[in-house]
């Protein structure tokens, strides 16, 4: 695992240029004098650093500076914890909203049936594909069985973002369908035949699904989705029918926060999955700031301050890694400002020989869903993603400003593209008054003549170019994501690309 030494190192040994206090008399090269010698050793001396000044008697810290670094250590290591730890925070907060939506039953789907909008806050969603969640929790329910039918396309992930199984084509079941059974960790009963057994890795477990809209229209996908089972192996015999309940419109909230209350959703998480999903080094870090496996997570005041405050700051070099990120392996283009959503082409961060946790953070603070499928290269299958939140001089996007950006022709995609606009405060589907912040090749934008479609994005709509102006609002900075479903060589070859995002003035 890779921590985040370098920021620690900012944080404290910067104090090593340390400044003698006054009357000490040091002489350079005296191996007896009172201050700093030549070995950059701390004696009776004021060590100066960006988090404030540190008193040290004869070596010794005085109770102030005691005090002092002791929160300056455990405020670093919430930072780290915090950017280490998101992916699985994120995704026990979707867990937690797709748990809670609607009736609120064990065995519930949450369908986006007209699609999903800007109503639900969930890290950059779709407008053109049909999303089906579902949370289990087989500590409470035991095994758990789910039934997909065929050529159903998603997957089952554990709270860290980690796949268990693919469903589909290239999924466990190979696109024929079947029944999932789904085993808590440590599970040792008798196994039932006639299942794709899973061992799962953590207790409480996702289920994400999605269609494709046909001739323009959800209503097949969504169909099909409302043909999954879900139910106790222990009520096998005599399931209850699963609940099914619709997302679109509905405010289901599923984003995690940007302060103390991120630190009481993790170790929530920490007390109720096993101890083995953890290497012992990120228990370490837990445990230093008070996260820690059958203790109660109640900090007294002075420290619940200092972790408010580790969360903002967190939050803040989360933005600054996600929105202004240094790593040059970023950019899809030399010659242009999109990026990949996946730096470094994996799910797993680890194409370095290491797992890259800045990249992974980068990743989680704006996107859920890590899995293989979205990454690999399928010629005229899967999907790819580009996304960026600058124009074409370097520039953030700006809600007040207008641009326009120039699609070439010949899209290469065997399924459809869209352009969705996101928020970059809450990174979900910009709220701009209408549901669905977006564009694509099902809503009918106006071409040119020689095939190319602009895209137009401002405060207002430009004259003659409503079918392809996605509104944006004032005072809001925006990011945006272009989709590719089924893309086609000339994506991959980059001989087909799309220009950066110009403002219009």
């Amino acid at each position: 695992m890779k921590y985040n030494l370098s920021f620690i190192l900012v944080l404290l040994l910067a104090a090593c240029n340390t400044t003698p206090k006054t009357g000490d008399n040091t002489k350079t090269g005296d191996s007896t004098k009172v201050g700093v010698d030549a070995h950059g050793w701390i004696g009776t001396a004021t060590v100066k650093s960006r988090l404030g000044d540190f008193e040290f008697r004869n070596g010794y810290p005085t109770a102030d500076a005691v005090k002092k670094l002791s929160d300056a250590l455990v405020y670093s290591r919430a930072i780290e914890v915090y950017l280490d730890q998101m992916h699985a925070v994120s995704w026990y907060n979707v867990w937690k909203g797709v748990a809670a939506a609607g009736v609120a039953t064990p065995n519930q789907v949450v369908i986006w049936e007209t699609l999903m909008d800007s109503e639900t806050l969930l890290l950059t969603g779709n407008t053109e594909t049909v999303y089906g969640l579902s949370s289990f929790d087989l500590k409470r329910d035991g095994p758990v069985v789910v039934e997909v039918p065929a050529m159903m396309l998603g997957g089952i992930s554990d709270m860290w973002q980690n796949e268990i199984a693919g469903i589909g084509p290239t999924g466990e079941d190979k696109g024929m369908g079947g029944k999932f059974l789904l085993l808590p960790p440590g599970y040792s009963g008798d196994l039932p035949k006639g299942y794709i057994t899973l061992k799962c890795t953590t207790f409480k477990v996702s289920l994400g699904v999605r269609g494709f809209m046909q001739d323009g229209k959800p209503d097949k996908a969504v169909a099909l989705m409302k043909t999954t089972k879900i139910y106790p192996l222990s009520a096998a015999s005599n399931p209850l029918a699963t609940t099914i309940v619709n997302g679109s419109g509905k405010e289901v909230s599923t984003i995690f926060s940007d302060n103390y209350h991120f630190f009481e959703d993790l170790a929530e998480l920490i007390t109720q999955e096993p101890d083995e999903r953890l290497q012992t080094s990120e228990r370490f870090l837990l445990a230093s700031i008070g996260i820690e496996k059958g203790k109660s997570f109640q900090p007294d005041a002075d420290r619940t301050a200092l972790l408010e405050d580790a969360a903002k700051t967190a939050s803040a070099v989360a933005r600054v890694n996600s929105f202004a990120s240094a790593d040059t392996a970023k950019l899809v283009y030399n010659d242009r400002h999109w990026e990949f959503a996946f730096i470094g082409g994996s799910a797993t961060w680890d194409t370095q020989g290491y797992v890259n946790t800045d990249r992974r953070a980068g990743f989680a603070y704006i996107a859920i869903g890590m899995s293989p499928a979205m990454v690999k290269k399928i010629v005229g299958g899967g999907s790819q993603y580009l996304w960026t939140p600058r124009d074409a001089n370097g520039d953030f996007l700006d809600g007040a400003k207008n641009y326009v950006l120039h699609i070439p022709a010949d899209i290469p995609v065997k399924n459809f593209w869209s352009v969705v606009v996101y928020d970059a405060q809450s990174r979900s589907m910009l709220r701009n008054g209408n549901l669905f912040p977006s564009l694509s090749q099902y809503t009918g934008p106006q071409g040119n003549s020689d095939g190319s479609i602009d895209v137009y994005f401002g405060p207002d709509e430009p004259k003659g170019k409503g079918k392809n102006w996605i509104k944006t609002v004032s005072g809001k900075g925006w990011f945006t994501i272009m989709r590719f479903y089924g893309p086609l060589e000339p994506f991959f070859d980059k001989t087909w690309k799309p220009d950066d995002i110009k403002e219009v003035k």
